[in-house]
């Protein structure tokens, strides 16, 4: 077949032949408009918003059990202290024992505490979140203070420490994500610059470098109470690096015990050494300025008891991490874990029953019975709340105050600006 033009195209068979193109008096067709159903939504429709992402829910990590029972020795520790019978100077070495837990007891509790405020925050990564983590810590100091106040105005026979607690806390936040470096740069200052500045400032306005309460609730903690926080919040921090080691490793479990006791040795013995060749017949637990400096007594907060005493907190809790880093270990001392996962609890319930008690249990006490049922009493006690009902009752009213106010806050961040 040929055209006027020529002879038709030929194509292989098989092969679909092309649509002619329109002649060029007819317009090309155009696909007609879409449906202002269907497709796009029409200019004047408001385009949808894209769904919200809600974030990923953070898994709960597992409680250190090791850390529970080292705050769990702390605070049988202090009841030892406060109800045990090696109180008298002419005590044999029998009584005297229990002297080696005034003091230091209460040094492993401040620093347990740091530890307590790193693990806290090990989930903080945005500053939204670490907004939230000052706001819970703040909270928290802002509950343990008038509650300290409170039981320390009872007139219970002991000192409370809750109040420095509160005050360690605030002095905490602005630190807190500093470098571990600088964190212990910090510490060191505050372990041996500190006792010159506290113990001299005691020594001028009272006439002793002996703890006073003539300064009152509040900034007196900082300076004249039994636990100066410009010298303890040298324990809080060298407790912040500490959660942030490996704490589920048994080879930094060992190290924290013989690096402990190797700097509790270190301290207390150049102490000893010191008051010796400096105050040779004195009374150690009344030495004036400026031998006080150099006393290891129990709160004398000289930078040697001060860093003997954070020797004795990292070999304590290392033990603490190792034993519990078995099953066994950790099973056998899950009593202790119960104990020291409610503290507060357990420590304020010991306060009310020392003050009823009455101050001849604390300061001549007869025999060791009180102590022995209080311990026992507190250890069952908080075995059987956590198997039934989980979490201490003064733990759970701390944590629910301060976690509802750090989501408020976390929430109020989040909200878009108008």
């Amino acid at each position: 077949m040929s055209t006027p033009d020529g002879p038709a195209p030929r194509f292989p068979a098989g092969s679909t032949v092309p649509a002619a193109p329109p002649p060029s008096w007819q317009p090309a067709t155009v696909p007609p408009p879409p449906h202002p159903l269907a497709g796009a939504a029409p200019s004047w429709q408001p385009a949808a918003a894209p769904p919200v992402q809600q974030p990923a829910a953070k898994p709960r990590r597992p409680r250190i059990t090791g850390i529970d029972v080292a705050r769990a020795v702390a605070i049988l520790g202090m009841l030892v202290a406060h109800l045990g019978t090696g109180h008298a100077s002419d005590a044999g070495w029998g009584a005297q024992w229990m002297w080696i837990f005034d003091g230091r007891s209460s040094a492993l509790f401040a620093t347990l505490a740091g530890v307590s405020i790193t693990l806290m925050s090990r989930s903080a990564a945005t500053p939204t979140d670490w907004r939230g983590v000052r706001t819970k810590i703040a909270v928290r100091a802002a509950i343990l203070l008038p509650l300290g106040g409170v039981l320390q105005a009872i007139g219970y026979p002991v000192v409370v420490i809750l109040s420095t607690y509160a005050v360690l806390f605030l002095m905490a936040l602005p630190v807190l994500r500093l470098p571990s470096r600088w964190l212990l740069v910090l510490a060191g200052v505050a372990m041996t610059l500190g006792p010159v500045v506290v113990l001299g400032l005691r020594e001028a306005t009272t006439g002793t470098a002996a703890p006073s309460v003539l300064f009152g609730f509040g900034l007196g903690e900082l300076v004249w109470g039994y636990y100066p926080a410009l010298v303890w919040i040298g324990y809080l921090l060298v407790g912040m690096v500490l959660g942030r080691g490996a704490l589920a490793a048994r080879s930094f479990a060992l190290a924290l015990v013989g690096g402990g006791t190797g700097l509790a040795i270190a301290a207390y013995g150049a102490g000893s050494l010191l008051t010796a060749a400096l105050a040779p017949g004195q009374d150690r637990a009344d030495l004036g300025w400026p031998l006080a400096l150099v006393s290891v007594e129990p709160h004398g907060n000289s930078p040697f008891e001060v860093i003997g005493n954070v020797g004795v907190a990292l070999a304590v809790t290392g033990l603490c991490l190792l034993a519990t880093s078995w099953r066994a270990g950790s099973l056998l001392l899950s009593p202790l874990a119960a104990t020291g996962a409610m503290s507060l609890t357990i420590y304020t319930v010991q306060l009310l029953v020392i003050g009823a008690l009455g101050e001849h249990a604390v300061w001549f006490p007869e025999s060791n019975g009180p102590l022995l049922a209080l311990a026992i009493g507190s250890i069952v006690f908080a075995t059987i709340w956590r198997h039934f009902l989980g979490k201490g009752p003064l733990e759970r009213a701390l944590s629910g105050a301060s976690d509802a106010a750090a989501h408020a806050v976390v929430r109020s961040a989040a909200r878009p600006a108008r």
